[in-house]
């Protein structure tokens, strides 16, 4: 998923200008870099991910969190609503191809992030979208900030481990921010139904639960500092450095004692205290505004205008598609009674098709995800004109953090080089993880999915800052599940229906998303109505159901972007197809889409307009030459 899909790094951006003097800037980069650094000022978490230079982010930022207090989230607000309305003043006439394009893209997003700042509730990011909740079992601080410090806080000396302490300080304070705009939306009669405030509380209490030095922050902290220990070759030196982190593990141990424990505390016994006044009602529309809200969330996560119903129709058709294609590819393989759902699940818990819980399991399924990236890696030439410069690494979820990671995600990689486009598989269960599911998840996640979209995205060293900073979940979702298409398309399940059916799976759940969202949030559907349609549907197990039904319910929407972003990708290929007949080049069709960068499914598809007659010229030319 995304997760999270996705922040980029300025190294090249920042070298592009070369050791002469700079060129001056027009008025439209002057305002780009106003408004890229305003954001990045207000986000040091946002800053850490894209590795920007402290001049670029507006100063120092590097042991500092994000401010969640109520007062900043509506100077958020305030500040969208400014930038969309600067952006509309600005002369679009004056303007070169290049920056028109930055203009549509910034222009559907500041319009996007301006219709979701109307909302007095909930949280609100310029670039992530609408949330309507701001305690959640999903995306909530005690949540997010475990793998936000693990992941993007580095430590190469004392300096490094001491903006780490100052980061962990300001773990509480976001916590109890968090804590205190939840009540605050509570008085307004905005909380999330009662099941997920059940689900958030369970989630603080796994946390409370923990001994303090098994805490994730601690645990990450003593793996970096042991490994700054581990590359000094001098032995005092070494010794030293030891006992220095002895002393920074013990003060770390006192802020997650003293502050952040009982930050979690305060949490769960607000969530506590108010659930009496919860209903399990999940549709947002029940809160202020709330069908205006879902609207808003939509266009946000889809790029497109469709309705609640349009939505929910076209889910239903793909899921009466796929589930006929599936029903053939079960009968292939001897599973021929019963509802297709009712197979599937036959089909997951057959144990021929599970890794063994072991060890040897577990390195095992990493060797199968190697394997499969390096065939895709090694034959993408074939379907791409470009190819990541970017080192793709293949890894397993930390220990400490497996309970509360996704089954897989993509972590990009940094400009600068330091760090390569890392692709996390969780295995913590692998029951979760079998043979029929996980090839098209690597497709998905890694190659040719996530890690070229986004990478490639971040090699476009002439794109302002800005550009590669907004994210578009319609577009990268779409693009991860056109990806797992393209895999089937060019024969990687040849030979493995077992991997087909997966496949087919994948795409049936993306489809039921549409009907699930729409359904729970526009249509009355209860949490039980949306459970029994999944398993229904896809065979998938009770548990897994539920979890992903209690994600739509917290960020209605955001489910809705993968099988439409799919849907736009696809009708564009086959579009130009037909236009150009036998001059069709796919490689040029995929460096089409992925070297803009991230960009609305409007934009894209003015984007494939452009290059059609671009690749009929240059075919006519190519058969001159000949």
């Amino acid at each position: 998923m995304q997760s999270l899909r996705w922040i980029l790094a300025l190294g090249l951006a920042l070298s592009a200008c070369g050791p002469g003097r700079p060129q001056p800037m027009t008025a439209f980069e002057g305002r780009l870099a106003d408004w890229s650094r305003e954001i990045l000022t207000d986000s040091p978490e946002l800053a850490s991910r894209a590795g920007v230079a402290e001049d670029v982010a507006g100063g120092r930022y590097v042991d500092r969190l994000d401010d969640r207090s109520g007062v900043a989230v509506e100077a958020r607000r305030s500040a969208a609503l400014r930038r969309y309305a600067q952006l509309r003043s600005l002369d679009v006439e004056s303007l070169n191809a290049a920056d028109r394009l930055t203009y549509a893209v910034l222009r559907d997003q500041f319009a996007n992030a301006a219709a979701g700042a109307a909302f007095g509730y909930g949280d609100f990011s310029p670039l992530g979208g609408v949330h309507p909740y701001v305690l959640n079992q999903l995306d909530s601080a005690f949540i997010t900030l475990p793998s936000f410090l693990d992941e993007r806080h580095d430590i190469a000396n004392a300096a490094d481990a001491e903006a780490y302490l100052a980061r962990l300080r300001a773990v509480a304070v976001a916590i109890d921010q968090e804590t205190e705009r939840a009540r605050t939306d509570a008085a307004a009669g905005v909380r999330p139904p009662g099941f997920i405030m059940d689900a958030t509380y369970q989630a603080l209490q796994n946390v409370l639960q923990q001994p303090v030095m098994a805490q994730p922050y601690i645990v990450s902290f003593r793996r970096k500092l042991d490994a700054l220990a581990a590359a000094e070759t001098d032995e005092a030196a070494r010794a030293g450095i030891e006992r220095r982190n002895l002393a920074f593990i013990a003060r770390a141990e006192v802020i997650v004692r003293d502050n952040i424990i009982p930050a979690h505390q305060r949490a769960a016994a607000f969530i506590r205290a108010d659930r009496i006044n919860a209903t399990d009602t999940p549709s947002v529309t029940r809160l202020p505004q709330g069908a205006e809200f879902y609207a808003a969330a939509l266009r946000i996560e889809t790029t497109t205008d469709l309705t609640p119903a349009q939505i929910h129709r076209i889910g239903l058709d793909r899921v009466r598609e796929l589930s006929s294609q599936l029903d053939i590819a079960l009968r292939r393989v001897g599973l021929t009674e019963g509802p297709v759902g009712a197979r599937l699940a036959q089909m997951t818990a057959d144990p021929r098709y599970r890794y063994p819980e072991t060890d040897e399991g577990r390195a095992a399924l990493i060797a199968d995800v190697q394997r499969r990236v390096d065939m895709v890696m090694q034959r993408a030439p074939q379907w791409f004109g470009r190819l990541p410069r970017a080192t793709l690494e293949v890894r397993r979820v930390p220990a400490f953090a497996e309970a509360g990671s996704p089954g897989a995600y993509y972590s990009p990689p940094s400009l600068d080089g330091q760090t390569p486009g890392i692709y996390y598989v969780n295995l913590r269960s692998l029951a979760e993880m079998t043979r029929i599911d996980l090839p098209t998840q690597d497709f998905h996640e890694a190659a040719p999915g996530h890690h070229f979209q986004i990478a490639l995205a971040q090699e476009i060293a002439d794109a302002p800052l800005l550009r590669r900073l907004v994210t578009f979940n319609a577009y990268s979702e779409g693009w991860g599940l056109y990806a797992e298409q393209l895999a089937d398309e060019v024969g990687f399940h040849d030979g493995d229906p077992v991997g087909r059916i997966g496949y087919l799976r994948w795409q049936l759940w993306r489809a039921a998303r549409l009907v699930v969202d729409t359904g729970l949030h526009a249509q009355n559907w209860t949490r039980q109505q949306a459970i029994d349609y999944l398993i229904d549907t896809t065979g998938d197990a009770p548990g897994v159901v539920a979890t992903e039904v209690d994600r739509y319910v917290v960020w209605p929407g955001q489910a809705c972007g993968y099988e439409l972003g799919r849907r736009e990708i696809a009708r564009l290929r086959e579009t130009a197809r037909n236009e150009l007949g036998p001059d069709f080049d796919l490689r040029g069709f995929h460096d089409t889409v992925l070297l803009n960068g991230e960009v609305p499914l409007s934009v894209l598809a003015g984007l494939v307009r452009d290059w059609i007659p671009e690749q009929r010229r240059l075919a006519e030319r190519e058969r001159r030459r000949r």
